[in-house]
């Protein structure tokens, strides 16, 4: 069995410019979400540099202090990456109420919460529609999005989108019983 200095440096090139560089692309490829940095002038501070993955802010952080930094650095990091998340997903829906608006807002990339009646033939029909209309005008494109709109799910937080009461399905203007998410699949 080869000795753990001779695995070491059979996995890493033997310049310290590439080294580090190495380092840095594997924490990068296995995602990991903090990296200490750790120099000469560090060692006499009793500090480590931290790294943040997902915004790359750099912060001096004690030796006697990682036990409660880093994991409390995890929790900052999880909390902004999954606020960040959902305003993005936030961002990404739009509220349809008339079949005019769908077709536009499928091909800006947004998926679509509308009032829909829950009938399945309503839900084909709302598929094979919007992708008739979504390639209508459009020249031979490759690229031109071809697939039609499909219900993604019927979110738990109906009072988010308003009253149901009074609204109707856009496809066949039946009375809609719930809010639901409808958008392209790839």
């Amino acid at each position: 069995m080869p000795s753990l200095t001779r695995t070491f440096l059979s996995l890493f090139p033997s310049s310290p410019h590439s080294l580090a560089l190495t380092r840095l692309s594997l924490s990068l490829a296995q995602g990991v979400p903090i990296r200490l940095e750790l120099g000469p002038k560090d060692l006499d501070k009793q500090s480590v540099l931290s790294v943040r993955r997902d915004t790359g802010a750099k912060a001096p952080l004690a030796v006697a202090d990682l036990t409660s930094s880093i994991p409390s650095l995890l929790d900052t990091i999880h909390v902004d990456m999954l606020d960040r998340a959902r305003s993005t997903f936030d961002a990404a829906i739009t509220k349809i109420e008339n079949w005019a608006d769908l077709v536009p807002a499928l091909n800006s990339n947004k998926v679509t919460v509308l009032p829909w009646c829950e009938v399945e033939a309503c839900e084909d029909a709302i598929k094979d529609r919007s992708a008739k209309e979504s390639v209508q005008g459009a020249q031979e494109d490759e690229k031109a999005p071809s697939a039609g709109a499909k219900s993604l799910c019927i979110p738990h937080d109906q009072a988010r989108w308003g009253s149901i009461e009074g609204k109707v399905c856009p496809q066949c203007g039946e009375k809609a019983k719930r809010w639901t998410l409808f958008g392209r699949s790839y």
